[in-house]
């Protein structure tokens, strides 16, 4: 777990030396910022979803509307990263793109990294919400012709506010003619005040006494995408994520895995 943890940073800071290194000249060069511009899509699709949160009374098969956009200028930028290839449980994050060299990205972001929760109370009826909200953290992007690196470090919403997140992903790009395919795989370290922010009872409604240990998540996506015409894609994924004991132990989840799936029709602007 701790390995885990300064393994990332260990990776972020030493990326991050070499990077301030070789920006200096670059920024003698050209104020621009490399990564500055938009893209937007939107969709709909048809999707399958089973997990393991037993009182939540969502269902999640079916139509469902699929967003993903990025806006950046002067090295400032918004997201709306809910579009199929999701990497993190966020709506929208805001940030700071302050350091870009041939390979590695950094940026300061402001993102939940938890979803909010909320469950029907088995007698009453009612509905309790445990709400993510967001913190700053430093992520790290990597780009290697067809692969694809994302490092995060970040604060969560937490038992006592003391929340800590940190990520590692990589996916593949593979191109066979008109025909896109990627995978891809990643980590999740949620420290215990995060588990029990959302997953821990203090026997309510018949709920027994429920206190949960920090976790590592892992979550795996194989997905293909056609270009119909010059807007238009058709595309496909299926994602699979296990959870970690301390959020599958809660009386709250019945299960320790999440599935996912859906064909989708999309508009690229």
């Amino acid at each position: 777990m701790s390995f885990f943890i300064r393994f990332i940073v260990k990776v972020i800071c030493n990326v991050g030396l070499v990077g301030l290194l070789m920006s200096s000249s670059m920024r003698a060069e050209s104020a621009d910022n490399i990564r500055d511009g938009a893209y937007f899509d939107i969709g709909i699709g048809l999707g399958v979803e089973s997990d393991p949160f037993i009182f939540d009374g969502r269902n999640e098969s079916g139509l469902d509307l699929y967003v993903n956009g990025r806006y950046q200028k002067y090295g400032f930028f918004v997201e709306l990263p809910l579009g199929t290839s999701k990497q993190q449980a966020t709506i929208v994050s805001l940030g700071y793109n302050f350091l870009n060299t041939e390979h590695w990205s950094y940026d300061l972001r402001l993102a939940m990294n938890h979803r909010d929760l909320d469950h029907v109370l088995p007698l009453s009826n009612r509905k309790s919400i445990r709400v993510s909200h967001s913190k700053l953290g430093l992520r790290v992007l990597g780009d290697f012709d067809n692969t694809h690196v994302k490092l995060i470090v970040a604060g969560a919403s937490g038992d006592q506010d003391g929340g800590l997140y940190t990520s590692a992903w990589v996916s593949k790009d593979y191109q066979y003619y008109n025909w896109g395919f990627y995978g891809s795989f990643g980590i999740e370290y949620r420290n215990e005040d995060v588990v029990n922010y959302f997953y821990a009872i203090n026997e309510v409604e018949g709920l027994p006494y429920y206190r949960g240990k920090s976790g590592f998540e892992y979550t795996a996506q194989v997905g293909v995408d056609y270009p119909i015409d010059e807007n238009w894609v058709l595309e496909g994924f299926v994602r699979t994520t296990l959870l970690p004991a301390g959020i599958s132990d809660s009386p709250l989840v019945d299960g320790n895995t999440i599935f996912e799936s859906a064909v989708v029709i999309k508009y690229v602007f």
